[in-house]
């Protein structure tokens, strides 16, 4: 799995919903022509009808109509890098709560969510998009799930759930519902929302360190994590822009976006520590391209696209000014040197 991997939430759903297939009895060619149906490890986003389409389908398959229950307690968090970075930076977790809401619009095409502090407990009021009636029950317990998953996950210091409920009406697994969040769960509601108690709302981050060093396991052997100490926003970008979701275009507006700044002040902090957005960003796609180079087997034409290069040249003559070798001969010198590495299927990559 590549360390910069972000997907979409739909898209991250489609891998656990394989593995869930596969302990269900499915053979390799049917979870293989599945997977090349619904378009698993693809670069771009998962339109939302193509995704209700692939529920229908996998509930059908499964038997089990509480499918987004499902896929939201299996979600795999190492593939949100971005978020678990992110979180690492945050003080507090009402900072966390802050960040979280920038960070919503890189993986779901859905409003933001709203966050309601009360003197009890935290409120947060999330959306689906348009669809069946089924369909966006689905998506909006697949949410609803994934997020007591991670804050279970969290642990108790940080997550303690009061209440969850859903606009749609009470289907007919809601005892399922139930017994997994722990609680009486509500329908027809105004809204979909999810509840949690505030009293550790200013509990310091670093409580939940264990959880953020799993999601970000096997990144010991980033390129600059011995150097910029002196630079300390410009590593932060480091970072950002190497987790950078590859089916979003990479600008200066987006990533101050994130970070609730400007892209002027942006600028203006770079500038300070002697850096610039536009050298670190294209440092950060070669070194993403090396990885895919090694790990898996798309052809440079795709990468260049993938990595948001104008064309195929362009992108070859900034790898070789990098790295003295064209992408191609870079690709078969370390595979020359590595023969016990195969080249992981795209999909697993998730390049």
């Amino acid at each position: 799995m590549n360390a910069y991997l972000t997907p979409t939430l739909t898209s991250a759903a489609l891998h656990p919903l394989l593995d869930l297939l596969e302990e269900r009895g499915l053979t390799p060619n049917e979870l293989a022509e599945l997977g090349q149906d619904w378009e698993v490890g693809g670069s771009q986003p998962l339109p939302i009808d193509v995704f209700d389409w692939v529920l229908e389908q996998a509930s059908q398959h499964l038997g089990d109509p509480a499918v987004g229950m499902l896929l939201g307690q299996r979600l795999d968090w190492r593939r949100f890098r971005l978020l678990a970075y992110l979180l690492s930076e945050c003080r507090t977790g009402r900072d966390a709560l802050s960040q979280l809401r920038r960070y919503y619009p890189l993986i779901s095409d859905s409003q933001p969510p709203d966050v309601f502090i009360g003197q009890q407990s935290v409120k947060v009021v999330f959306y689906v998009s348009e669809g069946s009636g089924n369909c966006r029950q689905t998506r909006s317990e697949l949410v609803a799930s994934a997020i007591h998953n991670v804050g279970t996950q969290l642990g108790s210091a940080f997550y303690r759930i009061n209440g969850v409920g859903f606009q749609q009406p009470a289907p007919t697994y809601k005892q399922s519902l139930d017994r997994y969040f722990g609680v009486p769960v509500r329908f027809g509601e105004g809204c979909n929302w999810i509840s949690f108690s505030c009293d550790h709302l200013d509990r310091s981050m670093r409580k939940a360190a264990p959880f953020l060093q799993k999601m970000l396991e096997g990144d010991s052997a980033l390129p600059w994590q011995a150097g910029d100490e002196e630079r300390p926003f410009s590593r932060k970008l480091r970072h950002i822009l190497y987790y950078w979701p590859t089916c979003l275009p990479m600008t200066k507006e987006a990533v101050a976006d994130l970070l609730g700044t400007s892209a002027r002040t942006l600028t203006r902090r770079l500038q300070e520590e002697g850096s610039q957005f536009s050298t670190l960003s294209k440092q950060c796609r070669l070194i993403r391209a090396a990885s895919a180079l090694k790990r898996t087997s798309k052809d440079v034409q795709q990468l260049a696209n993938e990595l948001g290069f104008s064309d195929r040249r362009g992108f070859e003559r900034a790898f070789k000014q990098w790295t003295g070798r064209t992408p191609a001969a870079y690709r078969r010198e370390w595979r020359s040197l590595h023969p016990s590495v195969s080249p992981q299927l795209d999909a697993v990559a998730g390049f």
